[in-house]
């Protein structure tokens, strides 16, 4: 009886051993197909966030273009606006006025990491420096933008409604804009311009965003 109750002990400890391995095996196989399918997912999120980082990238490249020509202009038709003989240079203000107000805003695609952020699966991504970076790119976004709107203020709200009661948007070769131009209102809504245009050009070379798409361009190839 001792030498059945010994093998029957022996018996259960192995089958127990066996199950404790098969479930440890499987644990082991399902750990390893749900890595795979993270694996997966991360690899199409990285493709999407390259899609859009890209476009987003090139549309600030193409509005950095577009603020600095305005800038350039815009000190250039200060320069003709305070000429002795504004007639005399009138081709040149009304070429310079379109460039120096030339208003273009930066809207950049934010869907996909919105998304990531909103649902919690940017935490797929292994690359700590990334997901860093796109959690913080909201802050770093805003910051930038708060300089373009109050640019776009500044026209939406002072330089258009002026135009608009003392000017003629019909015809800008008429008398009444030539008259507009050398006011000091006016003088004075142009420095004013070139000032806030002055800050998006600082922005741009000193706050993060360029770098912040650069390399989140990088890490998501």
């Amino acid at each position: 009886m001792e030498n059945k109750t010994g093998k029957y002990f022996k018996y259960a400890i192995g089958e127990i051993i066996l199950v404790v391995i098969g479930i440890l095996i499987a644990l082991s196989i399902n750990n390893w197909n749900e890595n795979r399918k993270d694996r997966i997912k991360e690899t199409a999120i990285l493709k999407e966030l390259n899609k859009d980082f890209n476009n987003n990238l090139l549309q600030f490249e193409n509005v950095k273009t577009v603020h600095s020509n305005s800038l350039k202009s815009a000190e250039k038709f200060k320069m003709y606006i305070n000429h002795s003989d504004v007639l005399a240079v009138k081709d040149s203000i009304a070429k310079y006025y379109f460039l120096a107000f030339n208003g273009v805003s930066y809207n950049p695609s934010n869907g996909v990491v919105e998304s990531l952020i909103s649902s919690g699966d940017y935490q797929l991504i292994k690359n700590d420096t990334l997901r860093n970076y796109l959690i913080s790119w909201k802050d770093v976004l805003l910051d930038y933008l708060e300089e373009e709107e109050v640019s776009r203020k500044l026209w939406s709200e002072k330089i258009e409604p002026f135009i608009i009661e003392s000017g003629d948007f019909a015809n800008l070769a008429s008398p009444k804009n030539f008259k507009l131009i050398t006011t000091d209102q006016f003088k004075n809504l142009t420095e004013r311009h070139i000032f806030y245009l002055k800050n998006i050009m600082r922005s741009i070379e000193s706050e993060p965003l360029q770098y912040y798409l650069n390399e989140i361009v990088r890490l998501t190839k």
